[in-house]
């Protein structure tokens, strides 16, 4: 039986879909800015020209690897979230879930904070990360919705502001964690969060 001969559009996919693979492992692996685009395209098996012609510069493809990887915690946290009807059961299956993350995707988190103190330092890139930091804030959003009544007016603190608070608590619990582990308090991301959802 032959092979069924892809289309233009399915070939164009699949080689995205293959640069963005390999893409994601060669960042994590080795950083940023130790990454070129050259290097990713001879592991992958394509031309330069193939990662220009689908993300136009390396700093989009990796904004591009950053989103896949966004989309993917956030299912993983909502998965999590439709498990529980209690908060205190969803908290602490998200601290389970942040230590994890910390100890065994180190290199992809660091990655995730590498990049966006580039994105500091760049106005073009800035531009183009806030839609995706603005996208997980919205996502958070609706996990949150999940636990609370619509005219719930008892929390002193907006659905929006805790989903702000709460990648924010995550984001600066990580960086201190990977300076110094040993000094971070245990169980203090879900402790955080208890303050936080149920202020």
């Amino acid at each position: 039986m032959s092979k069924k001969r892809l289309t233009r559009e399915e070939s164009k996919q699949q080689t995205r879909k293959e640069l963005l693979k390999v893409a994601s492992e060669m960042f994590a692996k080795q950083g940023f800015y130790s990454t070129s685009v050259d290097q990713i395209a001879e592991e992958a098996g394509y031309s330069k020209g193939a990662i220009y012609s689908n993300f136009g510069s390396k700093d989009d493809l990796f904004l591009s690897v950053f989103k896949e990887n966004q989309k993917e915690d956030l299912q993983n946290l909502k998965t999590i979230a439709e498990k529980y009807n209690s908060l205190d059961e969803f908290i602490n299956m998200i601290e389970q879930n942040h230590q994890y993350e910390r100890k065994e995707n180190q290199d992809w988190s660091i990655l995730k904070l590498e990049f966006l103190l580039y994105a500091m330092r760049d106005a073009s890139v800035r531009e183009k990360l806030a839609p995706i930091l603005q996208e997980s804030r919205s996502q958070m959003i609706n996990i949150l919705k999940g636990f609370y009544q619509p005219n719930d007016q008892k929390h002193l603190v907006s659905i929006d502001k805790l989903a702000f608070l709460l990648l924010s608590l995550d984001i600066g619990i990580g960086i201190q964690s990977y300076v110094d582990e040993e000094s971070i308090p245990e169980n203090v991301f879900a402790e955080g969060l208890k303050l936080l959802l149920k202020a």
